[in-house]
């Protein structure tokens, strides 16, 4: 007597669990890459307008410096926090804070006196009435932390004025 086998041609309850926990596993992982790379995106596109109003702060004090460094750099107190602000179509480094630009960024200047060694570097020895270390910075909150860009450069009375 021979036995006949029969062969299922069907899925068991396993196989489709498991397939089921697999998709399951891919999609949770494809939708907290999305989610991620959202959050990624949004915290560049900061990051870069602010980097772009820092460069913006920057340019201002040079049209400030080639105007008259007499008048609008070497007047500033070293160590002062001034506000880069337009006023009657031109730039001017406030002492009041004109409050967030876009809604969202707060901008600083702040201008330091510099010295230069006998070998005209930049550092320790005589005071340099014509060169000005200037730092901008470009703050904001993100998350409930406070995200900073600086700028740092230093800026010369080259056209004597």
């Amino acid at each position: 007597m021979k036995k006949t086998i029969k062969k299922s041609s069907g899925f068991s309850l396993v196989e489709i669990v498991i397939v089921i926990a697999i998709v399951s596993i891919a999609m949770i992982s494809i939708i907290s890459y999305l989610i991620f790379m959202r959050e990624v995106n949004f915290k560049m596109a900061r990051y870069t307008e602010a980097t772009t109003l820092a460069e913006e702060g920057m340019e201002a004090v040079r049209k400030l410096r080639n105007e008259s460094w007499a008048g609008n750099i070497g007047v500033l107190a070293a160590g002062t926090t001034y506000y880069p602000v337009i006023n009657a179509n031109r730039w001017t480094l406030s002492l009041t804070n004109p409050g967030l630009v876009n809604n969202k960024y707060t901008r600083t200047v702040v201008v330091q006196n510099t010295s230069r060694d006998a070998n005209g570097n930049i550092g320790a020895g005589t005071a340099d009435p014509d060169t000005k270390k200037l730092t901008i910075t470009v703050s904001w909150k993100d998350s409930q932390q406070t995200k900073n860009v600086v700028l740092t450069t230093y800026i010369t009375n080259f056209t004597d004025n």
